[in-house]
C-alpha cells in the first residue's frame, strides 16, 4: 500500500486500523530495512522481489 502512494490515513481506514498504528508499522519497516526514506525502502523491497512496482 506504501508502494502504491496511500497515506498514512488511506492505509488506516483501508485496514480498519489507526493511524499510529500505520505510523509504527511504517517506521519499523524503516528500521528493518535501514531506509533513511519512503522512497529508498520501496526501492529495496523491489529489489529483493517483495513488492512490483511499475
Amino acid at each position: 500500500m506504501i508502494a502504491d502512494g496511500l497515506t498514512n490515513a488511506a492505509i488506516a481506514e483501508k485496514l480498519f486500523i489507526s493511524i499510529p498504528t500505520v505510523n509504527t508499522h511504517r517506521k519499523s519497516l524503516l528500521e528493518k530495512f535501514g531506509a533513511k526514506n519512503t522512497a529508498i525502502l520501496i526501492g529495496k523491497a523491489a529489489k529483493m522481489g517483495l513488492i512490483n512496482v511499475a
